[in-house]
């Protein structure tokens, strides 16, 4: 099994000069030294259950998109937290302070906003902005900032606006306004987990050190013999 693992021979191709002068091309099998695998870190971006908190700084985005902010440097982030708040200014930004593009009228009038499916956001039946939603192609693709700030480092995918997405398409975002996405997954799920990955590990090791066991009984055996 640990064999298994190992990297297969590598085949090379070598040129010498023959005692002509002409330069022969001859293929020559290697191997490649032993490397354990290297762990890789990625983000579960599976959507979360949704609940509804009916405050009315909060969205929830159903599908697979992601709400575009900029910081104060004008840096252009990506998120999946919906938790806003507003600013004496009207403004509405993330918990960081991330500017959302929505600009309220009127803030002492905040039970009259309204947030469509679309990202279209109303006052009182006045215009306040639009939010951004941008889908990927393949969001693994993303860098993490930091918490839930994602940038797109990804010439090859930098992202398609979700209006311009129809709801079969894949990427198809919605919002709903007085909802909170909560996290996709547990403590309970992710320490069955951690204990399945303990019990794997353990059972590897047995069977290695039953190996060794026998190696060193058929090492013992040969050298009896002699």
């Amino acid at each position: 099994m640990v064999a298994g693992k190992m990297e297969k021979p590598v085949e090379s191709i070598v040129t010498t000069t023959n005692a002509a002068g002409d330069k022969v091309e001859s293929s020559v099998l290697g191997e490649k030294a032993f490397e354990l695998p290297k762990p890789k870190l990625s983000t579960n971006f599976l959507q979360g259950p949704v609940n509804q908190t009916k405050i009315k700084t909060d969205i929830a985005l159903v599908g697979g998109g992601f709400l575009q902010v900029q910081d104060q440097q004008g840096n252009t982030f990506y998120t999946r937290d919906g938790e806003l708040k507003l600013l004496q200014t009207g403004e509405l930004v993330t918990k960081e302070g991330y500017t959302t593009g929505l600009q309220l009228n009127d803030p002492n009038q905040l039970e009259s906003l309204v947030i469509a499916k679309n990202g279209t956001a109303s006052q009182a039946g006045a215009a306040a902005g639009q939010l951004q939603l941008v889908a990927f192609n393949d969001p693994a693709k993303l860098t993490r900032i930091s918490g839930a700030y994602f940038r797109a480092d990804d010439p090859s995918d930098p992202g398609v606006p979700v209006g311009n997405l129809t709801p079969t398409d894949e990427g198809f975002t919605e919002v709903e306004h007085g909802f909170l996405e909560q996290s996709n997954s547990t403590s309970l799920s992710e320490m069955t987990n951690l204990i399945r990955s303990l019990r794997h590990f353990e059972a590897n090791q047995q069977v290695i050190r039953a190996h060794d066991q026998r190696l060193g009984q058929a090492i013992q055996a040969l050298t009896n013999t002699q």
